[in-house]
């Protein structure tokens, strides 16, 4: 996830644009589907979407003022204050990621996205989230909150397989470094 070239060339903006179309779907689908719940059900009510899933999967209207999961009650204008510089570091990073860097991008796109839904959307206007997706013994949660969660995932993936990339890297210059020794 490092800068790979020392080439200072301009990332294409062609490149870049993954970053916005992610973040832009997310932003779509989670808001569109907030909207559903927000017309379509009423506040605590549950509908169970089949009933072989009855005790594992449901949608369950609930409002959040908190974070991820319910933590953090009233703390929305830091959130907000925090969201808008997440997404104004991404916007910034973005243009310094080398071009075949496309699952970052993604990863980075869907967290901008939840960002922007839940917290620079939903806080300002209502003063809370609307959470719906409720797999049980999990806390209820929304479209937003599984991107981010997402591309986190996404990101520790990937810095996990650079990682071991450059472990092994390193591994055989140092045995080439051993046989030249010997």
């Amino acid at each position: 996830m490092t800068r790979q070239t020392t080439d200072s060339s301009p990332v294409p903006l062609r490149s870049q644009l993954l970053v916005y179309v992610v973040a832009t779907l997310a932003v779509v689908f989670d808001q569109y589907t907030k909207a559903l719940v927000r017309t379509g059900m009423v506040l605590g009510e549950t509908i169970i979407v089949h009933p072989a899933l009855r005790n594992i999967f449901d949608l369950t209207y609930t409002t959040n003022t908190g974070v991820a999961f319910g933590m953090f009650k009233n703390a929305g204008p830091f959130i907000i204050v925090l969201a808008a510089l997440i997404v104004g570091c991404i916007m910034y990073y973005n243009r310094e990621i080398p071009s075949g860097q496309r699952w970052l991008r993604v990863a980075l796109g869907m967290q901008m996205g939840g960002a922007i839904g839940n917290n620079l959307i939903d806080r300002p206007l209502y003063g809370y989230v609307v959470d719906f997706l409720h797999i049980h013994y999990w806390p209820v949660f929304n479209v937003a909150d599984s991107c981010i969660s997402i591309g986190v995932t996404i990101m520790v993936l990937l810095m996990i397989q650079e990682g071991r990339k450059s472990k092994e890297q390193n591994s055989s210059e140092s045995k080439g470094t051993r046989d030249l020794a010997a």
